[in-house]
């Protein structure tokens, strides 16, 4: 079997255009050389030493010391850093990102012989992770999976929202065709207020949800690529929520109609939503459609 080879720090363009702070500094000089630099963060040095003590980000400022109402000018830079063992040439690039991703850090010291040499971003190291791990389950190759699957999971529930949930709410289709005397939804209420209430929260638990699920397959597929942890909640279970809304609102529908004499089913509503409702099955499933381009078979890397 072939060796894959293990990418070190060292293989990466350490950043060497990065900021320092003395230990002693208070948080406004902190802030005022962040804003100067036009940097996010600093590495905060021992002022004698010089040696790595952690390192001061923009949102450490605000959480750490704004929110908590500290005073920023009596406040030094080591009770608002975070700590972060710094790095070598020949620490290994995925035992890096995930120090970085567990403490949900951009950056961190890379340091030789104590001395400072920079630092290596999430980003960096990212880009040498998906060389580790090919994406081997899919149907189509790729050169690169995540990506493909990004742009085709978020065009695809773009149209299953407007196909399948815009349209409806607008009026440009609906549920049932109006064949017969059937009064306006206004007029329903208080002849048969329970069911048009239901329907009523569920047209617009559909709306909101289905503006939820956009974000939520966005932003899945933004950490799919970037290899952050997003919670199931957010990737999954929203738009299957809201796929089992769309087939509620059907029932509820079916339900409210039932009374009244020649309503039918509209099948362009129909055809729609059901098309909408595969497009988000196809979306939430996005890593069953590309691979990686060239993976060899298990049989094949055995053999080699």
């Amino acid at each position: 079997m072939s060796a894959k080879k293990e990418y070190k720090v060292g293989d990466l363009i350490i950043d060497d255009e990065y900021g320092t702070i003395d230990s002693t500094a208070s948080v406004v000089e902190a802030a005022q050389k962040i804003k100067e630099l036009k940097v996010p963060d600093l590495v905060v040095v021992d002022d004698k030493s010089k040696n790595v003590l952690g390192v001061i980000a923009d949102y450490d400022i605000v959480q750490n010391v704004v929110a908590e109402g500290k005073d920023p000018k009596n406040t030094l830079v080591t009770d608002a850093m975070y700590i972060i063992t710094p790095v070598s040439r020949e620490t290994p690039v995925k035992e890096c990102f995930k120090v970085m991703q567990e403490m949900n850090v951009n950056v961190v010291p890379v340091i030789e012989e104590d001395k400072l040499l920079g630092v290596a971003s999430i980003q960096d190291c990212w880009s040498y992770i998906p060389d580790e791990n090919p994406d081997d389950i899919g149907l189509i190759s790729v050169a690169n999976p995540k990506t493909m699957e990004f742009y085709v999971a978020s065009m695809v529930t773009l149209l299953a929202f407007i196909f399948g949930i815009l349209m409806p709410a607008i009026g440009v289709y609906g549920f049932f065709n109006e064949t017969g005397n059937i009064p306006s939804m206004g007029e329903f209420v208080p002849r048969e207020g329970a069911i048009w209430v239901s329907v009523l929260i569920c047209n617009y638990a559909v709306l909101i949800l289905g503006v939820l699920t956009l974000f939520s397959i966005f932003y899945g597929g933004i950490s799919d690529m970037r290899n952050f942890y997003v919670s199931n909640v957010i990737k999954i279970l929203i738009p299957y929520i809201t796929i089992g809304l769309m087939i509620l609102q059907w029932i509820l529908y079916a339900m409210a109609f039932r009374t009244t004499a020649g309503a039918s089913v509209d099948g362009v509503g129909l055809f729609f939503s059901i098309l909408s409702m595969l497009l988000l099955l196809l979306a939430i499933n996005r890593d069953i459609m590309f691979k990686t381009q060239g993976k060899p078979s298990a049989e094949q890397e055995v053999a080699s």
